[in-house]
């Protein structure tokens, strides 16, 4: 059962997949780059935390300044370094010379009112200043754990903002190489020869560890597909199906290379272990 054709249909399909969620995923971090969308969005991120006012003294001081590449922002800042920077910002707003490290309890505290009474950061420092021997530790750590859970929201505002930007790309991908799954679906059931070679390559891909690790020459084998525009849908039940076979491609793409490079890895063991051929059966 595991010879049947629909296996090797099936195959080819996540593989085809495969390969245009690499070629989705390679041109969005390529525009996620070219427009520095992680650190805008870790920059948005943080400002929505400690306000613009303290956001722009942030990103100034020389440790962040350091961070950054070419007058880019940095696109990562760890939570431990922000959370020092801040303190030290605020420490500098109160003109006293001595760094924050060394404030007392009280200092701290004292530093903490004479944050501007309208200001979220003032409720939200007076919340983590607890009673422990050491308070500016204290203080720092449990900042930084707050800056943690801040940017884990952060990092699922970047995530859904990079999964709209490749199902845009996922979407014009298929549309400019015409890569209906039905019609390739169609073609790979009625080709045994099309069929046979793009489910050899697809076992060949799948005993890389991680989608990752696959060359160029995975890439290459999507010439192998019958896709583009050599003939144009036939009447209006011809552009539904179509348009239905966009729309699988689409979403299928959408879900991204390590989702489907897992599932080509199972159906390829799947098939794999069906019956053997009867010379190892009789020997």
């Amino acid at each position: 059962m595991f010879d049947h054709p629909m296996i090797d249909v099936g195959i080819a399909l996540i593989f085809f997949y495969v390969v245009l969620s690499l070629i989705a995923s390679a041109v969005q971090e390529w525009i996620a780059s070219l427009f520095g969308l992680r650190a805008k969005t870790l920059r948005a991120g943080i400002r929505n935390m400690i306000g613009s006012q303290y956001t722009e003294k942030v990103y100034n001081h020389p440790l962040i300044k350091k961070l950054s590449k070419e007058s880019r922002f940095p696109s990562y800042i760890a939570s431990q370094t922000l959370s020092n920077v801040l303190l030290e910002v605020i420490a500098r707003e109160s003109r006293d010379p001595k760094p924050y490290v060394v404030h007392t309890g009280d200092e701290i505290r004292a530093l903490v009112d004479k944050i501007d009474q309208n200001h979220p950061l003032k409720e939200i420092l007076g919340a983590l200043i607890d009673d422990s021997e050491d308070v500016a530790a204290s203080l720092r750590n449990r900042l930084s754990g707050w800056f943690d859970e801040g940017m884990s929201r952060v990092a699922g505002w970047y995530v859904r903002q990079a999964k709209a930007i490749i199902l845009v790309i996922a979407g014009t991908v298929t549309v400019a190489t015409n890569a209906s799954s039905i019609h390739l679906a169609e073609e790979l059931w009625r080709n045994d020869a099309l069929r046979v070679q793009v489910a050899a390559q697809a076992q060949e891909a799948a005993q890389s560890s991680d989608s990752s690790q696959l060359e160029s020459r995975e890439l290459d084998s999507l010439k192998a597909f019958p896709i583009g525009w050599k003939e144009i849908p036939n009447g209006v039940v011809g552009w539904l199906r179509t348009l239905l076979g966009w729309i699988i491609t689409t979403a299928a793409i959408s879900l991204g290379a390590p989702f489907w490079f897992d599932l080509l890895s199972k159906v390829a063991n799947l098939r794999g272990s069906g019956r053997q051929p009867k010379d190892s059966q009789m020997a």
